[in-house]
């Protein structure tokens, strides 16, 4: 019996499925206190900088050098960051945003290596060993006294979160029904910008980085507990021949949803094989036509990847405090959602990415144009607009990504292009850093670069109510098979 019959008898999604839900779009929530850590921990207070002959500078330092400071003075009413304990300002200021790029970095490393580890070992033992990870390199960042070993933590913070995004992404969607991965898929992306205005909040009762740290550590241990509570992917279990484990799992959640299966079944798990094998990711080079459209991918996940990033850590020039600034930032993720939805069901996809992509670079290019304090809040209204245009672009590049690939190298090339996101996440704090040398400037990079990858978004081919491709050769033939409509909306498992 097929495992998708099954879950169709038991309840694709009955209570059982939306208790293990919640508790893996609370993981989702807990990412950003690490991800986006760095956005208050990172920001630098106003300081003095005095030479030895008694000669002052405010927040400017002697040919932009910290060795002119002969004394060094950081306002006392700021909140500690990492840049007030190390001097990370001047010539030194590419430091503390050396710190976001090298937790991205990690998240990079992390997202091909602990992948493949999942395939291994477990969704639920790699969602486990990725939060203790998490805790244990997040605990060395709180307490360390010396900078490069607080780089060193960090890089691993982001090598295990991404290795917990992966997990709960791709467990989220193992154990319901096909009909319904699709709003399963975007209750966990709805999670993520909770985390962010739950982070402000905390950043703002706890004003000292090193207690921030500690206490976003601190919120760990009681995740490490859902290892118990949350079963494994029966389809992982499945493809690892433990088929009694697979059933037990089934039976249980049959059992939470209040069903009762008539009679036993049987599992299988069917392994086809033939040309499809032939396929790899370096096919889609085989020919201009998929070389252009992986082109356009990696171009429009690096510009999301560094715009989403980048407009979330440049809260604090958008005309309000850190705290205030970027939880608003997470607060327009959530019309986000349902606008994407709505979008690429009307639309189409190609339209909604072109559509939020231009309207994210639109709105930042404006910014150039409000300066002044009479214009200060419209500025900021611009921005937020921005983010929210930028957070719907980046859901909609998962869909329609994950609709353009063939399925034989689907999880190989949504790889590709997600490391070509962080990429642009690694290079947004140094976008962002422009703006402190030319006011705004970090705004206008962030609006070429959406107005040129949405307009680019235009040549790719519409996926909106067309059967997935399963070879490579369906991509180019463009001639699919046809699939049922539950595989279809699978779009979100990528």
């Amino acid at each position: 019996m097929e495992i998708d019959s099954i879950f169709r008898e038991i309840g694709s999604s009955g209570r059982q499925q939306v208790k293990y839900g919640f508790a893996l779009c609370l993981l989702k929530v807990y990412a950003p206190f690490h991800v986006l850590q760095y956005t208050f921990v990172g920001t630098t207070p106003s300081f003095i900088c005095t030479n030895r002959d008694g000669s002052s500078l405010k927040d400017k330092c002697f040919d932009n050098k910290v060795s002119s400071c002969s004394n060094l003075t950081f306002d006392p009413t700021a909140p500690s960051t990492i840049v007030s304990e190390w001097n990370l300002i001047c010539d030194r200021n590419w430091m503390a945003k050396a710190t976001m790029s090298t937790l991205m970095i990690g998240f990079l490393v992390g997202a091909f290596l602990l992948g493949n580890l999942a395939d291994r070992i477990g969704r639920k033992n790699n969602l486990t060993l990725t939060i203790l990870g998490i805790i244990f390199f997040n605990t060395i960042s709180a307490s360390t006294m010396e900078y490069e070993v607080y780089l060193m933590s960090r890089f691993f913070v982001g090598f295990f979160i991404s290795g917990l995004v992966l997990s709960v992404v791709v467990l989220i969607s193992e154990i319901v029904g096909p009909a319904h991965r699709g709003l399963y898929g975007i209750m966990a992306m709805g999670s993520f910008p909770v985390g962010i205005v739950l982070l402000s909040l905390a950043a703002y009762r706890f004003q000292n980085w090193r207690t921030l740290s500690t206490f976003v550590s601190l919120l760990g241990p009681p995740f490490v507990c859902l290892h118990w509570y949350l079963p494994e992917s029966p389809r992982w279990l499945l493809t690892k021949n433990r088929t009694e484990e697979a059933q037990r799992v089934l039976m249980d959640i049959a059992k939470g949803n209040g069903k009762v299966l008539k009679e036993k079944f049987k599992l299988k798990y069917e392994v086809t094989v033939g040309t499809k094998a032939n396929d790899n990711v370096s096919s889609l080079l085989s020919t201009r036509k998929l070389c252009l459209v992986t082109s356009i991918l990696c171009y429009n996940w690096f510009v999301n990847g560094a715009s989403y990033y980048g407009l979330t850590l440049a809260a604090a020039a958008t005309g309000y405090d850190i705290f205030t600034g970027t939880a608003l930032s997470g607060l327009v993720e959530m019309p986000a959602v349902a606008l994407t939805y709505w979008l690429i069901q009307r639309g189409g996809r190609r339209v909604a990415l072109c559509t939020f992509m231009i309207g994210s670079g639109v709105s930042c290019l404006t910014i150039q144009y409000l300066q002044g304090d009479r214009l200060k809040h419209l500025s900021s209204s611009f921005a937020l607009l921005g983010k929210m245009c930028i957070a719907a672009s980046f859901k909609t590049a998962y869909i329609l990504s994950g609709e353009i690939f063939a399925t034989t190298i689907r999880n190989s090339a949504m790889g590709l292009v997600s490391g070509m996101a962080r990429v642009g996440a690694i290079l947004s704090p140094f976008i962002v850093m422009m703006g402190e040398t030319v006011p705004n400037l970090q705004f206008t990079v962030f609006g070429i670069l959406g107005v040129t990858g949405g307009l680019l978004s235009l040549k790719l081919p519409e996926t909106l109510n067309t059967p997935l491709p399963e070879t490579v050769q369906d991509m180019v033939r463009n001639s699919r098979r046809t699939k049922c409509k539950s595989e279809r909306s699978q779009v979100l498992d990528i």
